[in-house]
């Protein structure tokens, strides 16, 4: 049975979907085992998934945006929504501010409290989770981040992007 609970899942990638938690080129960026398992469970559920991710390094110019956007769609998302910017630029893009959650509204028809965000980071993809009243799922891979843990029934703190799916489609 397929659950309507949750139409639409945010996915974080440095961290979440594989690597460690840090900027890795394109090149050097390797997919946890489970991972395009995890976004084909959710898409075969019914629910959008799009990738999310603040990436630095390509206002500095180690990254194109075409490329990095183009490796979350190689991946299976539905579509991605990335900040390029550094943190100094003070952009209102960068999670946790809610830019690209805005831009997601701007392109699909959603609502908040159907929606889910899992990441790595409390600092960033939780806190925007719990800005935009959606429900976090936070995951144990990547950067840890224990001073900035947050407590809240608004979110879950499961071990793998695969587990934060299985919880999603119980």
């Amino acid at each position: 049975m397929i659950n309507q609970q949750y139409t639409t899942v945010f996915v974080d990638r440095d961290g979440t979907i594989g690597g460690n938690g840090h900027f890795q080129s394109l090149d050097d960026f390797a997919l946890f085992p489970y991972t395009l398992e995890a976004i084909d469970k959710l898409k075969s559920n019914n629910i959008k998934v799009f990738g999310l991710s603040n990436q630095t390094h390509i206002e500095d110019g180690k990254m194109n945006y075409y490329d990095f956007f183009n490796s979350l769609i190689s991946v299976g998302f539905d579509d991605a929504f990335i900040c390029p910017h550094s943190e100094k630029s003070n952009c209102d893009c960068r999670k946790p501010k809610k830019g690209l959650i805005n831009q997601a509204h701007a392109k699909y028809d959603f609502e908040n409290s159907q929606s889910v965000i899992i990441g790595d980071r409390y600092s960033s993809d939780i806190k925007l989770a719990l800005e935009c009243d959606m429900l976090g799922i936070h995951v144990a891979t990547g950067k840890q981040e224990a001073k900035n843990r947050i407590k809240s029934d608004k979110i879950i703190n499961v071990n793998t992007l695969k587990d934060a799916v299985d919880f999603i489609i119980k």
